[in-house]
């Protein structure tokens, strides 16, 4: 049994299959820093989230799969800017030290890591408050990209086309599944398929290091494609045109839920981690090749506009939504209101 927080470190953490070399790392576990040394002509792209239980995932949730989500949300924000991963830091605030919680929270961390190359390099542990007990995820990534080569949000420009990877409102559905709020006809491969998407989102690392040289802005959606394609649409000083019929759902999406629900959560819903971006038209099939050559499928979804606002169209007319995505000290998952064409 764990003793105490160091024993809780070197039992689950400073292990081979976490806190492995790579040539980035000077110094890793062990000081009160790790050391980096980025290669010459890089610069570095760095990112923080927190997950809190209650929040973000569920108290009964596998630790295993907690351990994969953890550390791939965060890398999402390297994908969305273009970056390679290179290292990360964790710091966990826990009501107990449960060490069968510990394990596969750990392996689940060391899975992704040993995939992205990702090494564990430090972090802080703590007990939670005995008022609250509940915990706390934190990690923070570290990666790399050439100097000036960052993807933005700021760049979009009128007459780009709009793009998502992947499909759209599984992870929430997923959450819905976990929350026994689905049709209880839904078949175990769908309800399979929506839970992984809510707990293993797919990296698009590989993705967004391939639009660096061709998008023109990029962001991963975490909180809806409503939410955040408006924090591009504000940091260019532009606005968009949304086609919803062209909005990619699976398979198991459209089984689970009406088309209202579908659209609810493939707009508003969040957890997606897939990448939304913008491109000039003629980069378009340069694009559809890139990463189609690695397995990506993408989606035009709409075009940036003059404005500030999106425009929401349905088999080429307006529609009118009341939407919100998840916002932190709000209502999350505000419902969608349809409009009158």
């Amino acid at each position: 049994m764990a003793s105490d927080e160091f024993d809780i470190i070197r039992r689950y953490f400073n292990s081979s299959e976490l806190a492995f070399p790579i040539p980035e790392l000077s110094l890793g576990i062990g000081d009160d820093c790790a050391l980096l040394r980025p290669a010459a002509g890089m610069q570095l792209a760095i990112s923080m989230d927190i997950l809190q239980e209650g929040v973000h995932f569920l108290p009964d949730a596998d630790p295993y799969l907690l351990g994969q989500r953890t550390l791939l949300v965060n890398l999402s924000d390297l994908a969305a800017m273009g970056a390679r991963p290179i290292c990360f830091t964790l710091g966990l605030c826990l009501p107990t030290a449960d060490e069968v919680w510990l394990d596969g929270f750990s392996k689940g961390l060391a899975q992704v890591a040993r995939e992205h190359r990702c090494t564990l390099v430090g972090g802080d542990l703590s007990a939670s408050n005995p008022a609250h007990a509940s915990k706390t995820l934190c990690v923070q990534v570290h990666g790399e990209l050439p100097v000036g080569t960052a993807l933005r949000r700021s760049g979009a420009k009128i007459g780009d086309l709009i793009f998502v990877t992947g499909t759209l409102g599984d992870a929430a559905a997923g959450l819905k599944v976990l929350r026994n709020a689905c049709k209880e006809s839904l078949s175990k491969l769908h309800r399979a398929a929506l839970v992984d998407a809510f707990f293993v989102p797919e990296s698009r690392i590989e993705a967004g290091q391939l639009l660096r040289s061709l998008a023109s802005a990029c962001i991963d959606l975490s909180d809806g494609l409503a939410s955040d394609l408006l924090h591009i649409l504000q940091a260019s000083d532009v606005g968009a045109r949304i086609e919803l019929d062209a909005l990619p759902l699976s398979a198991a999406l459209r089984a689970a839920h009406s088309e209202a629900e579908q659209r609810r959560l493939a707009i508003s819903g969040g957890d997606d981690y897939e990448l939304c971006f913008t491109l000039p038209a003629e980069n378009t099939e340069a694009m559809r090749q890139a990463l189609g050559a690695i397995g990506v499928s993408v989606t035009g979804i709409g075009a940036i506009t003059a404005g500030t606002d999106i425009q929401w169209r349905e088999l080429g007319e307006p529609v009118v939504l009341k939407i919100s995505g998840y916002k932190h000290f709000h209502s999350a998952l505000a419902g969608v209101v349809e409009g009158a064409h």
